[in-house]
């Protein structure tokens, strides 16, 4: 019997072998991808960092000089110190924002949707579009829209982004303004995730507004507040060509870590240097993320220890007993001290008669509420989801602040939509009415004069740039579906042994920006470029002047673990059962990816496409620096070249302008034919 029952485990673990080691073979080209461009680099990069280099060869070994020469480089300082600056810049200015954007139109009623995509548009568009569009609103001269604005009101004119001290807030600001709508997603939908009956129970057992906000919608968002702290303390330290476009190359006072690297390997052509300053980059990110995980760990295991709330009486327990304790007392007290102070100012207000003004205006307001009281009401009926129920909507003090927050959503809206206006109106203006002075000044151009778009094709033959952005664009759809989606499908399916180790390695290559490897990926991508010479017979020169060129970004979409996430969390959320049915009837494993999953996995495959052609087509940092035939450059690396050398191109700025807004136009276009599936998307991926 024992023989009988080793047999049958031997079998059984043959056929477990053999099941991993196909389900493995299907996912080797992706993992090769992911190896290629993301894990290997990264390795790479410590290598070159001990090593002599020449250019991007190594040529012998080079101890710690390159990290004693990143520490004596006095740019080294100014970098790290602006690095910093740009991240606690970031938390004051853009972190809160889609906190409060997502709070305030999850009580919007019936245009959350308008608000939605109205806040979101901004990230859909070329980040360099963007980036130029804001640098000539901010211009120092007195045609600059803002100094305008200024002249307008009475002010004066600003230097804006020409002043060094205010270079970093100002790019700081308009990342902001590209990148807020998206978070805001991500927090709206966990705030509408909520189950609504808890607001509902709240209220009826009499916790305040601001009570079930602390109680119940911040623990809700606490999660996703921790994670995206970190993932956008790893964004700014990613922020490399906004300030070289915004300062210029020359210009080190707003320079980042990312910047200083890029300037080391093509400035001074010092890779081993630029290697060592990756690698200490990479250090502190990872320190940044060991803190970050050190503290949720503790506040997980500090929430392990509480009991949790099951019902209303035991959170209206918890506040009672908050109120026995000595810190709780001390503010009460501090607090009955304000409320003194409070009256004092209140009665001096109401000598000098402040009070009754504000009075009345309170009592014509409330008139006016109690008066439309039953159609005011309405509108509310429909209410579901938000901290706000219908039942706090009956005083007229609610309504009159949910009027208020609406106005305050709608000037938000007009700001975040104002540049695309004045880029639009602006870019049919000619030279002489954009240089106007602001005496003078007109916003709407005198006509509509499309033929300069015609004109600015023309003079820097852009189509031809449009079409190789078009051509990666395409591919990059392509690898990005079938790699990543092959990938999260052994992953999330078939589940081989040592999946989650590739698992956990995809995860935390999401917290390495690329800029910190950029010495190796450069190499890797170049050694693409040598074996297809190698194997054409044709010089690397020859190579690099075909369309062969942009191959390697078509792969490096193939390796991209947001794409991989996106598609293992819709694929772990498929039934199991049609997984063993198939199984059963004889499909291989390719069988059932390629004739269940990807039928069953359209709308993700679709989302997938898209991002990928939009992130492909607004792309600049790698095809700028691996594409070095003009005849291939990408859409976004000839805007760029046009910026610098606009006279080269005999364009004016007003022409400039003109080719920002096509520039803009793809992606804008797809954005709002798929503006559902994709605001849809960031939040799904969000959530989960």
């Amino acid at each position: 019997m024992d023989s009988i029952h080793l047999k049958k485990q031997a079998t059984l673990k043959k056929k477990d072998i053999k099941k991993d080691f196909l389900s493995w073979t299907i996912a080797i080209p992706s993992i090769f991808l992911f190896a290629f461009f993301i894990w290997g680099p990264l390795l790479q990069n410590i290598i070159y960092s001990f090593s002599k280099t020449r250019n991007f060869d190594m040529i012998g070994f080079n101890g710690i000089q390159n990290y004693i020469n990143v520490f004596s480089d006095p740019r080294f300082s100014q970098a790290l110190g602006n690095t910093l600056l740009y991240v606690l810049y970031s938390l004051i200015i853009g972190f809160f924002i889609p906190i409060i954007l997502a709070l305030l139109i999850s009580e919007v009623i019936k245009t959350k949707s308008l608000f939605k995509v109205g806040f979101y548009l901004p990230n859909i568009v070329p980040a360099i579009a963007v980036i130029l569009t804001w640098k000539i609103m901010m211009d120092a001269n007195d045609y600059g829209f803002f100094n305008i604005l200024l002249a307008k009101v009475g002010l004066g004119t600003s230097r804006w982004i020409s002043n060094d001290s205010l270079s970093i807030p100002l790019i700081i600001m308009t990342l902001t303004w590209k990148s807020a709508g998206a978070t805001m997603l991500i927090y709206l939908a966990t705030v509408q995730s909520v189950d609504h009956s808890l607001y509902e129970a709240a209220r009826i057992k009499g916790l305040s507004v601001w009570k079930r906000l602390k109680y119940i919608t911040i623990p809700a968002l606490l999660p996703n507040i921790k994670l995206l702290l970190i993932i956008q303390i790893i964004s700014v330290f990613q922020i490399f060509y906004e300030p070289m476009i915004f300062m210029g190359q020359t210009n080190n006072s707003a320079n980042t870590l990312g910047l200083l690297i890029y300037k080391l390997i093509y400035t001074t052509q010092d890779t081993g240097q630029a290697a060592a300053l990756g690698v200490l980059t990479m250090i502190i990110l990872l320190l940044f993320t060991y803190v970050y995980l050190y503290f949720d760990k503790k506040t997980r295991m500090n929430q392990l220890k509480i009991k949790p709330y099951v019902t209303y009486e035991m959170l209206l327990e918890k506040i009672e007993n908050r109120n026995q304790k000595k810190v709780y007392i001390f503010l009460n007290h501090l607090n009955h001290l304000l409320n003194k102070i409070m009256k004092s100012i209140y009665k001096a207000l109401v000598f000098i008669r402040v009070i009754w003004i504000i009075d009345q205006f309170s009592k014509l307001m409330n008139y006016l509420f109690t008066y439309t009281k039953k159609y005011g009401l309405k509108i509310f009926e429909s209410k579901k989801d938000g901290i706000l129920t219908y039942s706090d909507y009956k005083k007229s003090s609610r309504r009159i602040g949910y009027y208020f927050m609406y106005f305050i959503l709608i000037i938000g809206l007009i700001i975040v939509l104002m540049p695309f206006v004045w880029l639009f109106v602006t870019s049919f203006k000619n030279s002489n009415e954009l240089l106007q002075s602001p005496a003078n000044y007109t916003f709407f151009p005198s006509s509509f004069d499309f033929t300069k778009f015609i004109t600015v094709i023309e003079k820097t033959q852009i189509m031809k740039n449009v079409y190789n952005s078009l051509f990666i664009s395409l591919g990059a759809a392509l690898c990005a579906i079938l790699f990543n989606g092959l990938l999260a499908y052994v992953i999330a399916v078939l589940k081989p042994k040592g999946s989650k180790v590739i698992f956990y390695l995809i995860l935390g290559s999401m917290l390495i920006p690329p800029a910190v490897a950029l010495v190796p990926l450069y190499t890797n991508i170049s050694s693409i470029y040598r074996v297809i010479a190698s194997i054409s017979g044709m010089s690397l020169r020859q190579v690099q002047s075909t369309f062969i060129t942009l191959i390697p970004f078509w792969l490096i979409a193939g390796a991209s673990p947001f794409f991989f996430l996106l598609f293992k969390t819709h694929f772990e959320s498929l039934p199991k059962d049609l997984f063993e049915v198939a199984e059963l009837e004889g499909a291989t494993k390719l069988q059932t990816f390629f004739k269940i999953i990807v039928p069953l996995s359209k709308p993700v495959i679709m989302v997938v496409a898209i991002f990928s052609v939009t992130g492909a087509w607004n792309d600049f940092l790698l095809p700028y620096i691996m594409i070095t035939n003009q005849d291939y450059w990408t859409v976004m690396i000839k805007l760029f070249r046009v910026h610098v050398e606009m006279f080269a191109y005999n364009i004016t700025l007003d022409q400039f302008l003109s080719l920002l807004l096509f520039t803009m136009i793809p992606p804008m276009i797809i954005f709002f034919i798929f503006q559902k599936q994709i605001t849809q998307n960031a939040t799904t991926t969000g959530i989960k």
